[in-house]
């Protein structure tokens, strides 16, 4: 009866084994012939693409004719900023800088939206930091909402470089927007010259004397 016992153990563990053996081999078979497809698919693309020729597309085997969804790339990690803006000021201006915020997703989706400290590349905090026209903003799947970040650089008395980041968060998870200021002086503004007015007001005199003569001016004035 042991002997039975101990025989039924190892016939279990000898099956279970060998079904796992042929799993392994079927996965790894299965993988080689679609790296050899892939791999042929490729070549054969590189020889229609030199006669000038659309090539053709892999399809996909999980997931191809699902909806477009807002998840993060499988084989990535986010990216810290999903957008970068760029802007130059001079000491002084009043600034509004716009940005879309569009709902990638197939369903609503409700945001809030933040800035973090404005501050030089040096670490100083901007003696005037940036506000936004909303805190929160509520899109249907596939709707955008504009965004406005206004800059008061009135105090500004440092040119150079500032960075912030308008954080846009859903639930739990911060993605950022990154912004960057560049300051420059007012030596950089542009220069209008008045002229004297005087030769607004002057008139042609004659064609003989080749001069100019102030109009008459009326009585009284």
């Amino acid at each position: 009866m042991e002997n039975k016992e101990i025989n039924t153990a190892g016939l279990q563990q000898n099956l279970s084994k060998g079904l796992q053996m042929l799993a392994d081999m079927s996965m790894a078979t299965f993988k080689s012939t679609m790296d050899n497809s892939a791999k042929t698919t490729e070549n054969f693309n590189k020889v229609i693409a030199d006669m000038g020729l659309p090539t053709f597309k892999m399809p996909a085997l999980f997931g191809g004719g699902a909806k477009k969804d807002c998840c993060a790339p499988q084989e990535e990690c986010p990216p810290h900023c999903i957008l970068q803006i760029g802007r130059h000021a001079l000491i002084g201006e009043r600034i509004l800088v716009p940005f879309i915020i569009k709902n990638t997703c197939n369903a609503q989706r409700n945001y809030r939206v933040g800035i973090r400290v404005l501050k030089h590349i040096d670490g100083t905090v901007a003696p005037s930091q940036p506000g936004l026209n909303k805190k929160t903003v509520t899109l249907d799947a596939g709707a955008e909402e504009m965004v406005l970040m206004g800059i008061d650089l009135e105090k500004f008395n440092k040119t150079g470089t500032y960075n912030a980041e308008i954080v846009v968060r859903e639930k739990n998870i911060n993605q950022n927007i990154c912004f960057t200021l560049v300051v420059d002086s007012l030596v950089g503004a542009p220069v209008a010259k008045p002229q004297d007015e005087k030769k607004y007001m002057l008139r042609w005199q004659s064609w003989q004397s080749h001069f100019y003569c102030e109009p008459k001016r009326a009585t009284g004035q």
